[in-house]
């Protein structure tokens, strides 16, 4: 009887990743598709701009002349801008339209968000099996709103990413790091995640009695 063929490179590449390839080319095309965004993306969508083109010339930041009426923090559009510099730095050299500058910083947002749902996926895979990934998935891709917002630079989805984190800690069994990734979703970006905080918190204490 012949021994199994092994699969080759690009097989083992799409059986590893091909899950992310649908969400990851689903939000693309949503980026792409509406690449402007609204005005509650405002604040962190011009932080950005500021720290990409004006640098560490911060009397020119638009913040300090419209600080808006709720402080907010810069780490999320400081963590997205150093990820998207190299893209922007080239644009600039090419004198690209800033609107695709817009576009590779969304993009790359989306990056961050979906790195932190493989995480997420590859424990619900370990946990529950294929089907249940293949389920998790799927649902995700159709249900349209995770993958269309995935890119919109909002505190909602700056947190997100450190729920994604936190649930894949989570069904790890790091409690400890479960509620590390929680806490400095509610200290940083939203302050109403303290609400998730507190009935996780609460979960995983029932758990470990």
């Amino acid at each position: 009887m012949a021994p199994p063929s092994q699969p080759t490179p690009a097989a083992r590449l799409l059986r590893e990743y091909g899950w992310d390839l649908i969400h990851g080319s689903v939000a693309a095309f949503y980026a792409v598709m509406v690449p402007y965004t609204k005005v509650e993306e405002s604040f962190n969508v011009q932080a950005m701009h500021d720290i990409l083109y004006h640098n560490h010339h911060i009397n020119k930041y638009d913040h300090l002349e419209f600080p808006g009426v709720v402080p907010r923090t810069f780490i999320g559009a400081l963590v997205i801008a150093i990820l998207s510099s190299p893209a922007v730095l080239i644009m600039r050299a090419f004198r690209v339209p800033k609107v695709y500058s817009l576009l590779a910083v969304r993009l790359v947002l989306g990056c961050v968000t979906l790195t932190t749902l493989r995480l997420f996926r590859v424990e619900v895979k370990r946990k529950y099996g294929r089907h249940v990934e293949a389920f998790f998935v799927t649902l995700t891709a159709i249900q349209f709103h995770v993958l269309f917002y995935s890119t919109r630079p909002l505190p909602n989805i700056l947190a997100l990413a450190l729920v994604n984190l936190a649930y894949s800690f989570w069904f790890k069994g790091n409690y400890l790091r479960t509620l590390q990734a929680l806490i400095v979703a509610a200290t940083v970006f939203r302050c109403d995640m303290v609400l998730l905080l507190g009935t996780v918190g609460i979960a995983l204490l029932l758990v470990s009695v």
